[in-house]
């Protein structure tokens, strides 16, 4: 690895901007590394951070270096799934990304299986906001993730794994399920996967009903946000009160201990092994539907290992 073993270090101190800081982040003294940024600069001949400035400024060779170190894991790991591929997937690593709840909802099956079928496959699971794992995907960290509907973006390759539909859950206990009881959706036809099924019957609510309730709502950034929000754009209203929250499964646990109303993806209730269940409710077939997709690089080498996680993933949701 020459010159770029020391890559880690330098990319923690230019996070930081801070010798103390990015020693602690590495686990290591601070001697250690202030001697390990010395050696290095000494064998380039150059200094990668400005002293003079606090917090500490990464200099234009230390950015030269970070960019081509960056390079240089990217061909290495792209040159290790070829060889993996060579030796029949019998060593080498993968690295499967996705937002938690998908990622919770969509892999574990598949990862079971994977990894009994490759035990030689080291599997790394990343969980992460879209955007972020999407500039993983491209500069080669992330070689497959998981993915609701997205805008195409040529630099990425979909494949579209399936189609899920999204409920309504609202709190077990308020009384407004007592009126509500016919147009309910029982969890056991959503664990045995008949509401899939072309002869099931799924009655419908009036989400106007549900006007002077608290929603859990998601930040617009996710998919399930972006849903409840076109929701309450079509029956015009907003809701009286919401609680906003970060990730799906908080706002499942909310909307447990009564707080208000979210949205959860059939794969999420069939998939997360639940103990307790909200009541559950389809307020509109076609807002509340989604397509998900395994998506990758469409610049960089899919590796064969790669290629086999998708094959099992597909089989698993189908």
């Amino acid at each position: 690895m020459g010159h770029f073993s020391s890559a880690k270090y330098i990319q923690a101190i230019a996070e930081t901007k801070n010798i103390s800081a990015a020693a602690e982040q590495l686990k290591i003294s601070q001697p250690a590394l202030s001697s390990q940024l010395k050696k290095l600069e000494e064998t380039l001949g150059v200094v990668l951070f400005d002293r003079t400035r606090q917090p500490l400024e990464i200099t234009d060779a230390g950015k030269v270096y970070l960019e081509y170190a960056s390079r240089y894991n990217t061909l290495n790991r792209e040159f290790m799934q070829h060889i993996s591929d060579i030796g029949e997937l019998k060593k080498g690593k993968l690295t499967i990304g996705g937002a938690a709840s998908f990622n919770v909802s969509y892999l574990p099956k598949t990862v079971a299986e994977f990894t009994e079928k490759y035990p030689g496959i080291e599997l790394e699971i990343v969980d992460g906001n879209i955007p972020d794992i999407s500039a993983k995907a491209l500069n080669g960290q992330i070689d497959l993730f998981i993915a609701p509907t997205l805008d195409i973006d040529e630099k990425l390759k979909f494949e579209e794994l399936l189609q899920e539909k999204i409920f309504l859950c609202v709190p077990p206990q308020w009384t407004i399920n007592r009126r509500l009881k016919d147009v309910q959706i029982p969890v056991e036809d959503i664990l045995k996967g008949n509401v899939e099924s072309d002869g099931y019957h799924m009655p419908l609510v009036d989400f106007a009903e549900f006007r002077d309730c608290t929603f859990i709502r998601l930040k617009e950034d996710q998919h399930i946000g972006q849903t409840m929000s076109k929701l309450f754009k079509k029956h015009s209203f907003e809701p009286k009160a919401a609680v906003i929250a970060e990730q799906t499964m908080t706002s499942y646990n909310l909307t447990l201990a009564g707080v208000g109303i979210s949205l959860m993806t059939e794969s999420t209730i069939k998939n997360s092994n639940f103990r307790n269940y909200p009541k559950l409710y389809m307020a509109d077939q076609n807002i509340c539907s989604r397509k998900i997709y395994a998506v990758y690089s469409s610049q960089k080498y899919l590796s064969g290992a790669a290629k086999a996680f998708m094959n099992i993933l597909k089989k698993n949701l189908i």
